[in-house]
């Protein structure tokens, strides 16, 4: 029986027989289980409205002590930047996928990337060498 490549992207190749992490090789009889976790990170852009929100209140309340006029405009800013942050947040979070696979000798293969596509695809190669190995 030859080794039929099911998948070769981005430094993942996956035969019916081996799956090759970079350096690291499996043998495909090995393989106990694989997963796919999505999870959510901080979108930059809210971290970066968050700060800047974080700022400018700082500025305010240093504003306070010296003038009164400018500080509810600076106050009124500050406030709509947080607000800018948490909704960009909850409307466009980082997605982070995670493909894990372990051995039956315990060993565990980590692979991030915010490509679900391509995380995804590995899966399902794994998934076909395991169907074609029985």
């Amino acid at each position: 029986m030859s080794e039929e490549a099911l998948y070769n992207a981005k430094g993942v190749e996956i035969t019916t027989k081996v799956a090759r992490f970079g350096g690291v090789t499996y043998q495909a009889a090995n393989i106990g289980s694989v997963a796919v976790y999505v999870a959510k990170k901080f979108n930059p852009i809210a971290m970066a409205l968050f700060i800047l929100a974080l700022g400018l209140g700082w500025w305010t309340f240093e504003l306070s002590k010296q003038y009164s006029d400018s500080v509810s405009m600076v106050f009124a800013i500050s406030l709509a930047c947080g607000v800018a942050a948490i909704a960009v947040q909850l409307i466009w979070p980082k997605l982070v996928s995670t493909f894990v696979l372990k051995t039956s000798s315990n060993d565990v293969e980590k692979l991030e990337s915010t490509d679900l596509e391509h995380i995804e695809a590995i899966r399902r190669a794994v998934e076909e060498a395991f169907i074609r190995r029985t």
